[in-house]
């Protein structure tokens, strides 16, 4: 092997490695951002599916609701 040989795969190594630590690092950072933005629209619908849940709850616990239902019941019962 000659020393320009040797020089252009010590070259081409330190390029390819350096290409490497480039794109794991920025891919780590990547996803980092990722899972947060994830978990913020999760933790956004959770409390919106909260809301909701109270609002079916207090619908279906409400007695003036029941009372409504009732008639409802009797009008197309009618």
């Amino acid at each position: 092997m000659s020393m320009w040989t040797a020089i252009a795969l010590i070259t081409i190594a330190c390029i390819a490695g350096e290409a490497f630590r480039h794109h794991t690092r920025s891919k780590g950072q990547g996803g980092g951002k990722a899972v947060n933005d994830v978990n913020e629209r999760l933790d956004h619908l959770e409390a919106e599916l909260r809301d909701r849940i109270e609002t079916l709850e207090r619908i279906v616990t409400d007695r003036s609701e029941d009372l409504k239902r009732q008639f409802d019941y009797l009008d197309k019962a009618s």
